[in-house]
């Protein structure tokens, strides 16, 4: 899946079936700053779903929430 623009940031999907005949997916995030690019590698948890689409999207819902806490107070940043 292609990087997803929300906010000014990058969503980068990442999905991979699992041994089970499940899907397995989770989000890095970036953007880029006065200093270059910021990435946060493992942004969301990864989510196992049925389908990949249904994974994707869980884990892009996470991105989409901590975003937003980013955006929402900025000296926090994800651990």
């Amino acid at each position: 899946m292609n990087k997803l623009h929300y906010k000014g940031w990058e969503i980068i999907p990442t999905a991979l079936p699992t041994s089970d005949h499940k899907w397995s997916a989770s989000c890095d995030i970036e953007r880029q700053g006065a200093d270059g690019m910021e990435v946060f590698e493992g942004a969301t948890m990864q989510f196992i779903r049925d389908t990949e689409d249904e994974a994707l999207a869980a884990a892009c819902r996470e991105a989409h929430i901590q975003i937003d806490n980013i955006i929402a107070n900025p000296s926090v940043r994800l651990a």
